[in-house]
């Protein structure tokens, strides 16, 4: 008797963050499940990704399915700040606090009263802040710089980074006793380079984003597609996007985007150059030389759609000139 596969079932909470990260995955649908059992609780969460994996915006599901939903969500990246301006940033200071306070501040800890504070980069604070920080998530209180009177603060805190905290903490970086305290429920961001069945999904949701600004959403071909799914995406989602919008401008109004209009960092890859040997002759040198596909290339400011046809051949063959003539 043959066994049939089971359907795995999805919540309308995970369908709806399948569809918001544009992943089906199995390392994603876990991460999803996660998220749906954390947001009705007031555990503190602590998000691990690497650059550009969508951090934020795993603190902004969980804020949007919690009880705190209607209330502010407010987001800071610790990283950007130097310590003074951090200290000031998250927990306020009174009028005449340091030489410059000309009136009272208030933090965001104050300021998200209520509502949810994600705290990006929580590994970059330094450790004479963490102490602060650990006094708000034990006790419920904070005080402002220069003030003498404690403020309670309500506000459920997420926090993020891409270092690795329990080593962080064993070279003395990061308070172990904080660590615990933000490490109650720990959700991690599976990089992009380890779900690349992702990569087509999430490249269709970004160029149809731009269809406002464009009056044609180009498609990817497949040897486009092919090329995007061998990069391993060290940026993750948000180079991926990055590399997208290059490649829109270079396309240039084209139905398709093809392999020549990605940056060369990626279209140059060993797997790309494999595959498009197998899919078109080798151009010949005596065909076109350098000079004139330079010249050409300089004639129309390097727009490779109007490059191409003016030496009337495709863009992915004109890709291949430049490859072969070093331009």
């Amino acid at each position: 008797m043959k066994h049939q596969p089971q359907e795995i079932e999805c919540s309308p909470i995970q369908l709806e963050l399948s569809q918001k990260f544009h992943s089906c995955s199995k390392e994603m649908r876990h991460m999803y499940s996660i998220i749906e059992k954390v947001a009705v609780t007031e555990f503190p969460v602590l998000v691990r990704g690497e650059s550009g994996s969508g951090k934020e915006l795993v603190a902004q599901a969980i804020h949007h399915y919690s009880q705190r939903k209607n209330e502010v969500f407010i987001a800071i990246n610790c990283a950007a700040l130097n310590a003074n301006i951090l200290e000031s940033e998250l927990f306020g200071h009174v009028k005449g606090a340091f030489t410059g306070a000309i009136r009272e501040h208030k933090g965001v800890f104050e300021r998200a009263a209520g509502g949810t504070l994600f705290l990006d980069e929580i590994a970059e604070i330094p450790l004479e802040l963490q102490a602060k920080l650990l006094r708000i998530l034990e006790t419920g209180e904070f005080t402002p710089m220069g003030g003498e009177k404690s403020i309670k603060s309500d506000a459920r805190i997420i926090t993020a980074t891409h270092r690795a905290l329990r080593e962080e903490a064993r070279l003395g970086h990061f308070r172990q006793d904080l660590l615990y305290r933000l490490r109650v429920i720990p959700i991690f961001i599976p990089p992009l380079r380890e779900r690349k069945q992702d990569i087509p999904l999430i490249a269709e949701a970004i160029l149809k984003e731009q269809q406002e600004s464009l009056n044609t959403t180009p498609r990817l071909t497949q040897q486009a597609i092919e090329v995007l799914i061998n990069y391993d995406w060290p940026g993750n989602v948000r180079e991926l996007k990055n590399t997208l919008l290059y490649a829109l401008t270079m396309a240039n109004g084209q139905s398709h985007i093809e392999v020549m209009d990605l940056p060369d960092e990626i279209s140059h890859t060993q797997y790309h150059s494999e595959c498009i040997n197998s899919l078109e002759p080798s151009p010949q040198k005596g065909k076109l030389n350098k000079d004139t596909v330079q010249k050409m290339l300089v004639k129309y400011q390097y727009d490779f759609a109007l490059t191409a046809q003016a030496l009337n051949i495709s863009r992915t063959t004109l890709w291949r000139y430049r490859k072969l003539f070093n331009l």
